[in-house]
């Protein structure tokens, strides 16, 4: 058995029903279960026109990855684990799910040269590249913090011993590292 193996065995939630390492599978969400209406309670406003579908995501070797980060971490003190947003266009889910969000491809980079998460959905679709046009998929990931650096203008990395940087009063949170974060959902929606 692998360590990635061993790691999502212990730690696996309970609801998940695919378990290979070499893959991802999503499940729709029910729009009657409690988790659909309070993501749906989450981004309403005026910035969606609806959602068409949210969907649970399980990716064991994505999931495995992140455990290990959070093992490292917790071995070097605290840690936790914040839900954030990370808006994308809908056509490049399948990518994420099968290689995680990537910081390297990262075009706004006001608060860092990272990957750009929210607490706020609003927020997080109003500071979505254009590109990514009207159809847009909304990504709630579980994101790893251990050491905030708060910054208050343009920064490309953050100073030694911190792994999140923290901008705009609290609003965005930017991460440098690959299994720094596991993307949870995807709510699929349409934007003004």
């Amino acid at each position: 058995m692998t360590m990635i193996e061993d790691i999502v065995n212990r730690h696996c939630p309970a609801n998940w029903e695919y378990q290979n390492l070499a893959n991802y599978k999503t499940y729709d969400l029910p729009s009657s279960s409690r988790q659909y209406e309070q993501f749906e309670s989450d981004l309403s406003g005026d910035f969606n026109k609806g959602i068409d579908r949210i969907v649970r995501v399980e990716n064991t070797y994505l999931y495995g990855q992140f455990l290990l980060r959070k093992e490292e971490y917790e071995s070097q003190g605290y840690c936790t684990v914040l839900q954030l947003f990370h808006v994308t266009a809908a056509s490049k889910v399948d990518s994420i799910l099968r290689n995680n969000l990537d910081w390297r491809l990262a075009q706004r980079v006001k608060f860092g040269r990272g990957v750009s998460f929210s607490g706020s959905p609003a927020y997080a679709n109003k500071q979505s590249s254009w590109s990514n046009g009207t159809e847009r998929a909304m990504i709630v990931a579980d994101v790893l913090v251990q050491n905030e650096q708060h910054v208050w203008n343009s920064l490309q990395l953050p100073d030694e011993d911190y792994d999140t940087t923290v901008g705009n009063k609290g609003k965005v949170y930017v991460k440098y590292h690959d299994d720094e974060f596991y993307p949870r959902y995807v709510i699929y929606y349409e934007t003004n």
